[in-house]
C-alpha cells in the first residue's frame, strides 16, 4: 500500500533532521510532501539546506517570517490548516521544538490526522524557555514520539504519556552527521585560521536585551584565541540595533562570517578546537566528533552529555564560572585534549526506525 506522508519544517535544524527521514521514505516509494513554514526566511538559513542535503523543494511555503511568538504561531496555524485539509496526508511528521512545531501539532491533531514527533522528550525544566512550552504541547498532542536518547524517553514516561507511544529511535541528526561524514566535499576553508574555536549564538535568552548581549561580548573578549562565528541574521540585527556592532569589530579575535551550510558547518566542527554555543543542536553535534561544548546559558540541555563532560555549562553572570571555563578552554587548546565520540544517540539508524514505526502504525491503523 502507498502512503502520503507530510513533513512540516521551518528552520535549519529541522531541515537537517528531515533529510535522513526523507531518504528512508523515498526508499520505500511513498509519496512525501514538504511544507516549509518560512520561520527562517534568510536564503543562507533556508534554501541552501534543501540544495545541500538533497531534499526536494517544499510544495508550499507559508512565509511566516519573523515576529513575536504569538504572531509566528498564529500565521502558521491560519495558513497551514487549508493546506493539510487539501492534501489530506496519511501521516504528518513534525520535528524539534520551534513555533512551527507547536502550530503544526495544534492544526494536525485537531484534524485527527496521525501525528509523529521526531526529537521528543528533551526537557530544560525551565518554564521561561519558549521552546520548552512548544515541546511539551507537541509531545502531548502527538500519536508517536521518537526520542533521541533514553533520558528523553524517561521524561515522557514521567509526564504520564503511554509507553507504547514512546519510541527510543536514536537521533536523526546523528544519522545525517554520519551520512555527511562519509561524503567528500569540495569546500574551501582557506578563509578560516588553522586553529580556532567555533561559535554559534542565537538563542532568545542570550539575545533578549542589550545587557545580555553585552555580557556575551564581555565573555568573548576574555578569550584570547581565534573565534569563528557564523552569525545568525537575527543576532547580527540585534547587535546593530543595540549599538554594539563597533564592539564586535574591535575584538580582533572574533572572526564574523555569514551563516554557512550544513556541510561547511560539519567541516568547521570537525576541525575546531572546541565549540561555544547556546544551541541544543550544535552542542549535541559537537559530541559526535568528540569536541567539548561550552554552553553560555543556565539552561538544562542534554543532561547525559553534561554528566559525561561533553557540555560545560558557563554562567556568564558569574565571573568565577567564566574564569573556570576559560582556564579549561586554554588547557584543551594547549594540550590538544580530545574526547571520544559520544554514543548516547543511537546507532545511526534512527530514520529507519521512525519510518518502520509509521509504516506499521498506518498498516495496523494503530493511531
Amino acid at each position: 500500500m502507498s502512503y502520503k506522508i507530510m513533513h512540516i519544517v521551518g528552520n535549519r535544524p529541522q531541515f537537517i533532521k528531515l533529510a535522513p527521514v526523507s531518504r528512508a521514505i523515498q526508499k520505500r516509494g511513498y509519496e512525501e510532501i514538504i511544507i516549509h513554514t518560512g520561520q527562517h526566511f534568510d536564503e543562507n538559513m533556508s534554501n541552501i539546506f534543501f540544495e545541500e542535503l538533497g531534499i526536494q523543494y517544499p510544495k508550499a511555503n507559508l512565509n511566516a517570517g519573523s515576529g513575536t511568538h504569538a504572531q509566528v504561531t498564529a500565521k502558521v496555524i491560519s495558513r497551514l490548516e487549508e493546506i493539510v485539509i487539501n492534501e489530506n496526508p496519511n501521516a504528518v511528521i513534525i520535528y524539534g521544538d520551534t513555533n512551527s512545531t507547536l502550530a503544526a501539532a495544534i492544526v494536525v491533531s485537531k484534524l485527527n490526522i496521525p501525528l509523529f514527533h521526531v526529537e521528543s522528550g528533551s526537557r530544560t525544566f525551565s518554564k521561561t524557555n519558549p521552546e520548552e512550552k512548544n515541546r511539551i504541547v507537541a509531545d502531548h498532542l502527538s500519536n508517536y514520539l521518537f526520542t533521541p536518547d533514553k533520558i528523553s524517553a524517561d521524561n515522557l514516561k514521567k509526564e504520564g504519556i503511554d509507553p507504547t507511544q514512546i519510541i527510543f529511535s536514536g537521533d536523526v541528526m546523528y544519522d545525517q552527521f554520519l551520512y555527511c561524514a562519509a561524503q567528500s566535499y569540495n569546500i574551501s576553508t582557506e578563509k578560516y585560521p588553522v586553529n580556532y574555536i567555533l561559535m554559534t549564538w542565537h538563542r532568545q535568552e542570550n539575545t533578549c536585551s542589550k545587557n545580555r548581549m553585552e555580557k556575551m561580548l564581555s565573555f568573548l573578549e576574555k578569550i584570547n584565541y581565534n573565534i569563528v562565528l557564523p552569525l545568525h541574521p537575527r543576532t547580527r540585527k540585534l547587535l546593530i540595533e543595540h549599538d554594539l556592532w563597533k564592539r564586535v569589530e574591535m575584538n580582533d579575535n572574533l572572526i564574523i562570517v555569514d551563516p554557512v551550510g550544513y556541510k561547511e558547518m560539519t567541516i568547521l566542527l570537525s576541525r575546531c578546537k572546541l565549540l561555544i554555543s547556546d544551541s541544543g543542536g550544535a552542542s549535541k553535534e559537537a559530541s559526535f566528533v568528540g569536541k567539548k561544548c561550552f554552553f553560555p546559558l543556565r539552561l538544562g540541555v542534554w543532561p547525559e552529555l553534561v554528566e559525561l563532560g561533553y557540555i560545560n555549562m558557563v554562567d556568564i553572570d558569574d565571573d568565577k564560572s567564566i574564569q573556570r571555563s576559560i582556564k579549561e578552554m586554554e588547557e584543551i587548546i594547549h594540550f590538544n585534549k580530545k574526547m571520544i565520540k559520544s554514543s548516547c544517540f543511537g546507532n545511526g539508524n534512527a530514520a529507519e526506525i521512525i519510518v518502520d514505526t509509521i509504516e506499521r502504525a498506518l498498516r495496523t491503523q494503530n493511531v
